[in-house]
Protein backbone atom coordinates (compact mmCIF):
# COMPACT_ATOMS: atom_id res chain seq x y z
CA UNK A 1 0.00 0.00 0.00
CA UNK A 2 1.11 3.08 -0.81
CA UNK A 3 0.46 6.31 0.83
CA UNK A 4 0.01 9.50 -1.50
CA UNK A 5 0.78 12.87 -0.23
CA UNK A 6 0.69 15.97 -2.13
CA UNK A 7 2.00 19.23 -0.98
CA UNK A 8 -1.06 22.02 -0.28
CA UNK A 9 -1.28 24.76 -3.24
CA UNK A 10 -3.25 26.93 -1.24
CA UNK A 11 -5.15 27.68 2.40
CA UNK A 12 -7.86 26.49 4.10
CA UNK A 13 -8.68 27.96 7.76
CA UNK A 14 -11.92 26.81 9.97
CA UNK A 15 -12.50 29.53 12.22
CA UNK A 16 -15.89 29.67 15.08
CA UNK A 17 -18.29 31.89 12.49
CA UNK A 18 -17.63 28.42 9.44
CA UNK A 19 -15.08 28.23 7.00
CA UNK A 20 -13.04 30.84 5.48
CA UNK A 21 -11.97 30.33 1.64
CA UNK A 22 -8.73 32.57 0.69
CA UNK A 23 -6.71 31.93 -2.39
CA UNK A 24 -8.79 28.93 -3.56
CA UNK A 25 -7.67 26.12 -5.95
CA UNK A 26 -10.08 24.57 -7.63
CA UNK A 27 -9.82 21.65 -9.78
CA UNK A 28 -11.75 18.47 -10.99
CA UNK A 29 -10.21 15.16 -11.77
CA UNK A 30 -11.60 12.67 -13.77
CA UNK A 31 -10.95 10.15 -16.59
CA UNK A 32 -7.72 9.21 -15.31
CA UNK A 33 -8.86 6.66 -12.28
CA UNK A 34 -12.10 4.97 -11.41
CA UNK A 35 -11.84 7.22 -8.39
CA UNK A 36 -13.47 10.64 -9.53
CA UNK A 37 -12.75 13.55 -7.50
CA UNK A 38 -14.08 17.78 -7.55
CA UNK A 39 -13.86 20.91 -6.04
CA UNK A 40 -11.28 22.24 -3.74
CA UNK A 41 -7.50 20.65 -4.27
CA UNK A 42 -5.44 22.72 -1.57
CA UNK A 43 -4.30 19.93 0.14
CA UNK A 44 -3.82 17.25 -2.81
CA UNK A 45 -7.52 15.80 -1.87
CA UNK A 46 -8.18 15.45 -5.74
CA UNK A 47 -4.36 16.00 -7.46
CA UNK A 48 -3.34 13.46 -5.62
CA UNK A 49 -6.16 11.03 -5.88
CA UNK A 50 -4.46 7.42 -6.94
CA UNK A 51 -4.27 6.14 -10.62
CA UNK A 52 -5.52 2.80 -11.36
CA UNK A 53 -6.08 0.08 -8.80
CA UNK A 54 -9.50 -1.61 -8.15
CA UNK A 55 -11.42 -0.11 -5.55
CA UNK A 56 -14.64 -1.05 -3.89
CA UNK A 57 -15.27 2.11 -1.16
CA UNK A 58 -14.14 6.07 -0.83
CA UNK A 59 -13.96 8.08 2.10
CA UNK A 60 -13.68 12.06 2.42
CA UNK A 61 -11.96 13.60 5.18
CA UNK A 62 -12.16 17.06 5.89
CA UNK A 63 -9.22 17.58 3.67
CA UNK A 64 -8.07 14.09 2.96
CA UNK A 65 -9.20 11.07 1.04
CA UNK A 66 -9.51 7.52 1.54
CA UNK A 67 -9.59 4.40 -0.70
CA UNK A 68 -10.48 0.40 0.38
CA UNK A 69 -9.06 -2.06 -2.64
CA UNK A 70 -10.30 -5.06 -3.54
CA UNK A 71 -8.29 -6.68 -1.35
CA UNK A 72 -8.89 -5.30 1.64
CA UNK A 73 -6.18 -2.66 1.59
CA UNK A 74 -6.06 1.24 1.60
CA UNK A 75 -4.88 4.38 0.28
CA UNK A 76 -4.74 7.27 1.42
CA UNK A 77 -3.38 10.78 0.14
CA UNK A 78 -4.33 14.92 0.70
CA UNK A 79 -3.58 16.65 4.03
CA UNK A 80 -1.07 15.05 6.08
CA UNK A 81 0.04 17.41 9.20
CA UNK A 82 -1.38 14.94 11.39
CA UNK A 83 0.00 11.54 9.96
CA UNK A 84 -3.90 10.98 8.74
CA UNK A 85 -2.11 9.58 5.31
CA UNK A 86 1.66 8.47 6.16
CA UNK A 87 0.35 6.55 9.17
CA UNK A 88 -2.13 4.35 7.12
CA UNK A 89 -1.93 1.04 8.16
CA UNK A 90 -0.54 -1.38 5.48
CA UNK A 91 -1.41 -4.71 4.92
CA UNK A 92 -5.35 -6.42 3.30
CA UNK A 93 -8.41 -7.29 5.31
CA UNK A 94 -10.07 -4.02 6.10
CA UNK A 95 -13.74 -3.54 5.02
CA UNK A 96 -14.55 -0.38 5.97
CA UNK A 97 -12.83 3.58 5.93
CA UNK A 98 -13.50 6.50 7.43
CA UNK A 99 -12.27 9.57 7.59
CA UNK A 100 -12.44 12.37 10.07
CA UNK A 101 -10.83 16.13 10.40
CA UNK A 102 -7.29 14.94 11.33
CA UNK A 103 -7.83 11.37 11.74
CA UNK A 104 -9.06 8.19 10.30
CA UNK A 105 -9.93 4.84 10.82
CA UNK A 106 -11.09 1.17 9.43
CA UNK A 107 -12.74 -1.64 10.14
CA UNK A 108 -11.03 -4.82 9.92
CA UNK A 109 -12.80 -8.12 8.91
CA UNK A 110 -13.33 -9.91 12.14
CA UNK A 111 -14.70 -6.24 13.27
CA UNK A 112 -11.93 -4.74 15.21
CA UNK A 113 -11.12 -1.05 14.34
CA UNK A 114 -8.07 0.35 13.86
CA UNK A 115 -7.66 4.52 14.00
CA UNK A 116 -4.03 6.70 13.27
CA UNK A 117 -4.00 10.24 12.59
CA UNK A 118 -4.33 13.70 15.27
CA UNK A 119 -5.20 12.75 18.64
CA UNK A 120 -5.62 15.86 20.80
CA UNK A 121 -9.15 14.68 21.88
CA UNK A 122 -8.64 10.77 22.43
CA UNK A 123 -9.71 9.81 18.76
CA UNK A 124 -6.74 7.29 18.34
CA UNK A 125 -5.79 6.65 22.07
CA UNK A 126 -9.52 5.68 23.21
CA UNK A 127 -10.70 3.68 19.69
CA UNK A 128 -12.26 0.49 21.30
CA UNK A 129 -10.76 -2.39 21.18
CA UNK A 130 -12.29 -5.96 21.08
CA UNK A 131 -13.87 -7.14 17.51
CA UNK A 132 -17.83 -7.47 16.60
CA UNK A 133 -18.40 -4.12 15.08
CA UNK A 134 -20.18 -3.87 11.71
CA UNK A 135 -19.91 0.23 10.82
CA UNK A 136 -17.60 3.08 11.77
CA UNK A 137 -18.35 7.08 11.09
CA UNK A 138 -16.00 9.87 11.87
CA UNK A 139 -17.07 13.15 12.60
CA UNK A 140 -13.89 16.18 13.32
CA UNK A 141 -13.08 15.03 16.62
CA UNK A 142 -14.92 12.23 17.13
CA UNK A 143 -16.00 8.72 15.91
CA UNK A 144 -18.84 5.92 16.11
CA UNK A 145 -18.73 2.08 15.72
CA UNK A 146 -21.95 0.16 15.47
CA UNK A 147 -21.68 -3.26 17.41
CA UNK A 148 -23.20 -6.43 15.78
CA UNK A 149 -25.00 -6.74 18.92
CA UNK A 150 -27.17 -3.40 17.99
CA UNK A 151 -24.98 -0.78 20.29
CA UNK A 152 -23.20 2.01 19.66
CA UNK A 153 -19.59 3.01 20.99
CA UNK A 154 -18.38 6.87 21.01
CA UNK A 155 -14.80 8.15 21.47
CA UNK A 156 -12.96 11.30 21.05
CA UNK A 157 -13.77 14.82 21.49
CA UNK A 158 -17.11 16.03 23.38
CA UNK A 159 -16.43 19.81 22.11
CA UNK A 160 -18.53 22.17 19.82
CA UNK A 161 -17.07 24.56 17.11
CA UNK A 162 -17.30 27.23 19.46
CA UNK A 163 -15.62 25.25 22.16
CA UNK A 164 -17.27 23.74 24.78
CA UNK A 165 -19.82 20.90 25.49
CA UNK A 166 -21.04 19.09 21.88
CA UNK A 167 -22.03 16.32 23.98
CA UNK A 168 -21.73 13.71 20.39
CA UNK A 169 -19.60 11.68 22.58
CA UNK A 170 -21.26 11.49 25.94
CA UNK A 171 -24.83 11.84 25.08
CA UNK A 172 -24.88 8.44 22.81
CA UNK A 173 -27.89 6.16 23.50
CA UNK A 174 -27.44 3.73 25.46
CA UNK A 175 -29.12 -0.39 24.75
CA UNK A 176 -29.17 -2.46 22.04
CA UNK A 177 -31.66 -2.45 18.73
CA UNK A 178 -29.20 0.14 16.24
CA UNK A 179 -28.32 -0.16 12.82
CA UNK A 180 -27.18 2.28 11.46
CA UNK A 181 -24.27 5.29 12.41
CA UNK A 182 -23.25 8.38 10.55
CA UNK A 183 -21.39 11.08 12.06
CA UNK A 184 -21.31 15.25 11.26
CA UNK A 185 -18.74 17.50 12.14
CA UNK A 186 -19.81 17.85 15.55
CA UNK A 187 -23.15 15.80 15.89
CA UNK A 188 -24.08 12.27 15.65
CA UNK A 189 -26.63 9.81 14.39
CA UNK A 190 -28.22 6.59 14.44
CA UNK A 191 -31.01 4.62 12.84
CA UNK A 192 -32.94 2.35 15.32
CA UNK A 193 -34.40 -1.21 13.54
CA UNK A 194 -37.63 0.00 12.45
CA UNK A 195 -35.58 2.81 10.44
CA UNK A 196 -36.11 6.40 12.81
CA UNK A 197 -33.30 8.31 13.74
CA UNK A 198 -31.83 9.24 16.80
CA UNK A 199 -29.51 12.51 16.89
CA UNK A 200 -27.30 13.82 19.76
CA UNK A 201 -24.08 16.63 19.74
CA UNK A 202 -23.99 20.16 19.11
CA UNK A 203 -27.25 21.41 17.96
CA UNK A 204 -26.01 24.24 15.12
CA UNK A 205 -28.75 25.35 13.06
CA UNK A 206 -31.22 22.62 14.82
CA UNK A 207 -28.86 19.38 12.75
CA UNK A 208 -29.78 17.50 16.13
CA UNK A 209 -33.29 18.68 17.25
CA UNK A 210 -34.49 19.29 13.61
CA UNK A 211 -34.13 15.14 12.17
CA UNK A 212 -37.65 14.12 10.44
CA UNK A 213 -39.95 11.82 12.60
CA UNK A 214 -41.04 8.70 11.42
CA UNK A 215 -39.62 5.08 10.37
CA UNK A 216 -38.24 3.83 7.22
CA UNK A 217 -35.00 5.57 7.23
CA UNK A 218 -32.11 3.40 5.81
CA UNK A 219 -29.17 6.03 5.81
CA UNK A 220 -28.24 9.16 7.35
CA UNK A 221 -24.99 11.17 6.69
CA UNK A 222 -24.44 14.89 7.87
CA UNK A 223 -21.51 17.56 7.69
CA UNK A 224 -21.34 21.02 10.02
CA UNK A 225 -24.20 22.52 9.68
CA UNK A 226 -27.12 20.39 7.65
CA UNK A 227 -27.71 16.77 7.79
CA UNK A 228 -29.58 14.20 4.97
CA UNK A 229 -31.43 10.96 5.70
CA UNK A 230 -32.64 8.32 3.31
CA UNK A 231 -35.91 6.51 3.05
CA UNK A 232 -35.98 2.38 2.03
CA UNK A 233 -37.42 3.88 -1.58
CA UNK A 234 -34.06 5.97 -1.91
CA UNK A 235 -35.85 9.52 -1.42
CA UNK A 236 -33.93 12.11 0.51
CA UNK A 237 -34.75 14.50 3.28
CA UNK A 238 -32.66 17.27 4.35
CA UNK A 239 -32.75 19.79 7.25
CA UNK A 240 -30.54 22.12 9.05
CA UNK A 241 -29.01 25.17 7.65
CA UNK A 242 -30.55 26.06 3.60
CA UNK A 243 -27.25 28.37 2.94
CA UNK A 244 -27.39 27.61 -1.04
CA UNK A 245 -30.41 25.98 -1.36
CA UNK A 246 -28.59 22.91 0.30
CA UNK A 247 -31.91 21.76 2.03
CA UNK A 248 -33.96 23.30 -0.67
CA UNK A 249 -32.61 21.53 -3.29
CA UNK A 250 -32.86 17.96 -2.42
CA UNK A 251 -33.92 15.88 -4.70
CA UNK A 252 -37.59 14.38 -3.93
CA UNK A 253 -38.70 11.07 -4.73
CA UNK A 254 -37.66 7.62 -5.11
CA UNK A 255 -34.53 7.25 -6.63
CA UNK A 256 -31.06 7.60 -5.26
CA UNK A 257 -28.82 4.98 -3.85
CA UNK A 258 -25.73 6.99 -2.22
CA UNK A 259 -25.68 10.33 -0.37
CA UNK A 260 -23.32 12.69 1.11
CA UNK A 261 -22.95 15.86 3.06
CA UNK A 262 -20.01 18.29 2.67
CA UNK A 263 -19.64 21.84 4.51
CA UNK A 264 -22.39 23.42 2.65
CA UNK A 265 -22.55 20.99 -0.32
CA UNK A 266 -24.50 17.63 -0.61
CA UNK A 267 -24.32 14.92 -3.23
CA UNK A 268 -26.23 12.09 -4.09
CA UNK A 269 -25.62 8.92 -6.41
CA UNK A 270 -29.07 8.70 -8.62
CA UNK A 271 -30.80 5.47 -9.34
CA UNK A 272 -29.45 5.56 -13.16
CA UNK A 273 -25.68 5.54 -11.83
CA UNK A 274 -24.96 9.36 -12.16
CA UNK A 275 -24.07 11.83 -9.44
CA UNK A 276 -25.72 15.19 -8.78
CA UNK A 277 -24.64 17.64 -6.29
CA UNK A 278 -26.03 21.21 -4.90
CA UNK A 279 -25.46 23.30 -2.31
CA UNK A 280 -23.00 26.15 -2.26
CA UNK A 281 -20.86 26.50 -5.16
CA UNK A 282 -19.11 29.46 -4.00
CA UNK A 283 -15.24 29.18 -5.87
CA UNK A 284 -14.53 25.87 -6.04
CA UNK A 285 -16.63 23.63 -8.95
CA UNK A 286 -17.97 21.45 -5.40
CA UNK A 287 -21.15 21.34 -7.60
CA UNK A 288 -20.06 22.98 -10.70
CA UNK A 289 -17.67 19.98 -11.66
CA UNK A 290 -19.84 17.06 -11.15
CA UNK A 291 -18.54 14.45 -13.29
CA UNK A 292 -20.51 13.26 -16.04
CA UNK A 293 -21.68 10.04 -17.14
CA UNK A 294 -22.77 6.89 -14.70
CA UNK A 295 -21.96 3.86 -13.28
CA UNK A 296 -20.83 5.18 -9.81
CA UNK A 297 -20.84 2.76 -6.71
CA UNK A 298 -19.52 4.64 -3.58
CA UNK A 299 -19.58 8.56 -3.05
CA UNK A 300 -18.16 10.48 0.18
CA UNK A 301 -17.61 14.15 0.96
CA UNK A 302 -15.36 16.06 2.30
CA UNK A 303 -15.29 19.70 3.38
CA UNK A 304 -15.15 21.51 0.37
CA UNK A 305 -14.55 18.49 -2.37
CA UNK A 306 -16.31 15.01 -2.98
CA UNK A 307 -14.98 11.52 -4.30
CA UNK A 308 -17.18 9.17 -6.04
CA UNK A 309 -15.99 5.82 -7.45
CA UNK A 310 -16.99 4.73 -10.53
CA UNK A 311 -17.38 0.76 -11.30
CA UNK A 312 -14.64 -0.38 -14.14
CA UNK A 313 -15.05 -3.85 -14.87
CA UNK A 314 -17.10 -3.44 -17.50
CA UNK A 315 -20.33 -5.93 -17.07
CA UNK A 316 -23.63 -5.29 -16.81
CA UNK A 317 -26.23 -5.22 -14.10
CA UNK A 318 -29.56 -6.55 -15.07
CA UNK A 319 -33.41 -8.78 -13.67
CA UNK A 320 -34.39 -5.83 -10.93
CA UNK A 321 -37.27 -5.87 -8.92
CA UNK A 322 -37.84 -2.24 -9.05
CA UNK A 323 -40.87 -2.83 -11.69
CA UNK A 324 -38.94 -2.41 -14.38
CA UNK A 325 -39.18 -5.95 -15.68
CA UNK A 326 -41.59 -9.17 -14.25
CA UNK A 327 -43.49 -8.48 -11.17
CA UNK A 328 -42.06 -9.22 -7.59
CA UNK A 329 -43.53 -11.61 -5.67
CA UNK A 330 -46.42 -10.16 -3.63
CA UNK A 331 -45.77 -6.99 -5.02
CA UNK A 332 -42.83 -5.93 -3.02
CA UNK A 333 -40.36 -3.70 -5.24
CA UNK A 334 -37.35 -2.91 -4.40
CA UNK A 335 -35.03 0.42 -4.92
CA UNK A 336 -34.05 0.90 -8.74
CA UNK A 337 -31.24 -1.62 -9.97
CA UNK A 338 -31.87 -3.83 -6.89
CA UNK A 339 -33.75 -7.26 -5.97
CA UNK A 340 -36.97 -7.47 -4.54
CA UNK A 341 -37.80 -6.37 -1.38
CA UNK A 342 -36.68 -7.64 1.42
CA UNK A 343 -39.92 -9.32 4.12
CA UNK A 344 -38.59 -6.71 6.34
CA UNK A 345 -40.17 -4.16 4.64
CA UNK A 346 -36.61 -2.62 3.48
CA UNK A 347 -35.14 -2.36 -0.01
CA UNK A 348 -33.73 -4.66 -2.31
CA UNK A 349 -30.27 -6.69 -1.95
CA UNK A 350 -27.79 -5.26 -4.26
CA UNK A 351 -25.26 -6.87 -6.40
CA UNK A 352 -21.92 -5.20 -8.15
CA UNK A 353 -19.07 -6.60 -9.09
CA UNK A 354 -15.57 -4.57 -8.70
CA UNK A 355 -12.04 -5.41 -10.28
CA UNK A 356 -11.44 -6.98 -14.00
CA UNK A 357 -13.09 -10.10 -14.63
CA UNK A 358 -9.61 -11.48 -15.62
CA UNK A 359 -7.35 -14.12 -15.11
CA UNK A 360 -4.67 -12.75 -15.28
CA UNK A 361 -5.38 -10.18 -13.05
CA UNK A 362 -7.00 -12.11 -9.36
CA UNK A 363 -8.93 -8.73 -8.52
CA UNK A 364 -12.60 -9.38 -9.57
CA UNK A 365 -15.09 -9.33 -6.58
CA UNK A 366 -19.14 -9.32 -5.83
CA UNK A 367 -20.56 -7.39 -3.54
CA UNK A 368 -23.30 -7.37 -1.63
CA UNK A 369 -25.58 -5.60 0.22
CA UNK A 370 -29.06 -4.37 1.87
CA UNK A 371 -29.56 -7.46 2.96
CA UNK A 372 -31.89 -7.29 6.12
CA UNK A 373 -29.17 -8.30 9.19
CA UNK A 374 -26.98 -11.20 9.16
CA UNK A 375 -27.77 -14.00 6.42
CA UNK A 376 -26.52 -17.12 4.94
CA UNK A 377 -26.28 -16.98 1.50
CA UNK A 378 -24.62 -17.79 -1.71
CA UNK A 379 -23.76 -17.01 -5.13
CA UNK A 380 -25.66 -18.55 -8.42
CA UNK A 381 -23.51 -18.51 -11.54
CA UNK A 382 -24.99 -19.83 -14.79
CA UNK A 383 -24.75 -18.91 -18.57
CA UNK A 384 -28.50 -18.50 -19.33
CA UNK A 385 -30.41 -15.11 -18.36
CA UNK A 386 -33.77 -16.03 -17.49
CA UNK A 387 -37.17 -14.93 -19.61
CA UNK A 388 -35.32 -12.33 -21.73
CA UNK A 389 -32.42 -10.92 -18.51
CA UNK A 390 -36.04 -10.30 -16.37
CA UNK A 391 -35.76 -12.97 -14.20
CA UNK A 392 -38.89 -15.86 -13.03
CA UNK A 393 -41.08 -15.29 -9.73
CA UNK A 394 -39.91 -17.72 -6.93
CA UNK A 395 -39.83 -17.26 -3.20
CA UNK A 396 -39.62 -13.53 -2.33
CA UNK A 397 -37.74 -12.48 -5.66
CA UNK A 398 -36.79 -12.93 -9.06
CA UNK A 399 -34.44 -16.13 -10.40
CA UNK A 400 -32.62 -14.36 -13.07
CA UNK A 401 -29.52 -16.91 -14.04
CA UNK A 402 -29.50 -20.71 -15.02
CA UNK A 403 -28.60 -22.89 -17.50
CA UNK A 404 -26.45 -25.70 -15.94
CA UNK A 405 -25.89 -23.14 -12.69
CA UNK A 406 -23.06 -23.55 -10.11
CA UNK A 407 -23.51 -22.87 -6.85
CA UNK A 408 -20.24 -21.03 -4.66
CA UNK A 409 -20.25 -21.70 -0.79
CA UNK A 410 -22.38 -20.46 1.52
CA UNK A 411 -21.20 -17.20 3.38
CA UNK A 412 -23.14 -15.40 6.17
CA UNK A 413 -23.82 -11.32 5.39
CA UNK A 414 -22.15 -8.81 8.47
CA UNK A 415 -24.39 -6.01 8.74
CA UNK A 416 -26.75 -7.42 5.65
CA UNK A 417 -23.00 -7.27 3.43
CA UNK A 418 -20.66 -9.44 2.44
CA UNK A 419 -18.01 -9.95 -0.52
CA UNK A 420 -17.68 -12.91 -2.96
CA UNK A 421 -13.85 -13.21 -3.88
CA UNK A 422 -11.53 -16.61 -5.75
CA UNK A 423 -13.44 -16.38 -8.94
CA UNK A 424 -10.09 -16.97 -10.63
CA UNK A 425 -8.51 -19.18 -8.33
CA UNK A 426 -11.31 -21.65 -8.02
CA UNK A 427 -13.69 -24.31 -10.56
CA UNK A 428 -15.97 -22.12 -9.44
CA UNK A 429 -16.01 -18.14 -10.89
CA UNK A 430 -13.79 -17.88 -14.85
CA UNK A 431 -12.50 -21.88 -15.40
CA UNK A 432 -16.82 -22.94 -15.23
CA UNK A 433 -17.65 -21.59 -18.81
CA UNK A 434 -14.20 -20.59 -20.42
CA UNK A 435 -12.88 -17.18 -21.72
CA UNK A 436 -15.00 -14.99 -23.90
CA UNK A 437 -18.42 -16.15 -22.48
CA UNK A 438 -21.35 -14.16 -20.69
CA UNK A 439 -20.93 -15.36 -17.22
CA UNK A 440 -24.00 -14.50 -15.01
CA UNK A 441 -24.15 -14.00 -11.56
CA UNK A 442 -26.53 -13.65 -8.73
CA UNK A 443 -26.86 -13.54 -5.19
CA UNK A 444 -29.29 -15.92 -3.57
CA UNK A 445 -30.06 -15.46 0.62
CA UNK A 446 -32.30 -16.83 3.50
CA UNK A 447 -35.19 -13.85 4.33
CA UNK A 448 -37.12 -15.99 6.74
CA UNK A 449 -38.95 -13.23 8.26
CA UNK A 450 -42.54 -12.58 7.30
CA UNK A 451 -42.06 -14.02 4.23
CA UNK A 452 -44.36 -13.02 1.76
CA UNK A 453 -44.53 -16.10 -0.57
CA UNK A 454 -43.88 -18.65 2.58
CA UNK A 455 -40.68 -19.75 0.61
CA UNK A 456 -38.12 -17.96 3.29
CA UNK A 457 -35.58 -16.71 0.68
CA UNK A 458 -35.08 -13.93 -1.81
CA UNK A 459 -32.57 -12.56 -4.60
CA UNK A 460 -30.65 -9.83 -5.56
CA UNK A 461 -29.97 -8.47 -8.97
CA UNK A 462 -27.94 -10.45 -10.96
CA UNK A 463 -24.41 -8.80 -12.67
CA UNK A 464 -22.88 -10.15 -16.23
CA UNK A 465 -19.70 -10.18 -16.98
CA UNK A 466 -17.16 -11.69 -19.99
CA UNK A 467 -14.23 -13.42 -18.16
CA UNK A 468 -10.91 -12.37 -20.42
CA UNK A 469 -7.32 -13.90 -20.83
Amino acid sequence: MNALHRMPHRSLRWLASGLVLTTLFSCSLFGQSPIHGWGIDNRGQISGIPSGGSFIQVAAGEQHGLALTSDGSIEAWGRDNEGQVSSTPSGNGFTMVAGGRLHSLALRSDGSIQSWGGDPHGQISNTPTGSGFTRIAAGAWHSLALHADGSIVCWGGDISDIGGFGGQVSQSPAGTGFIHVGAGRTSSFALRSDGSIVAWGYDNYSVVSGIPTGTGFVDVSAGAVHAMAQRADGSLVSWGSNSCNVVTFTPFGPGPTHAAVGMAHSAAILANGSVASWGCEQWSGVVSDTPPGGGFSSLSAGAQFTLALRNTDGGNSFCYGDETGWLCPCGAYGNAGQGCANSSGTHGASLEAFGQAQLSNDSFRLVVSGVPGSKPGLILQGKNQLFNALGVRTGDGLLCVGGNSLRSQVQMTVAGATTFTDFQGSGFGASAYGLAIPTNYQFWYRDLQNSCSGAGFNFSNAWMVTWTP
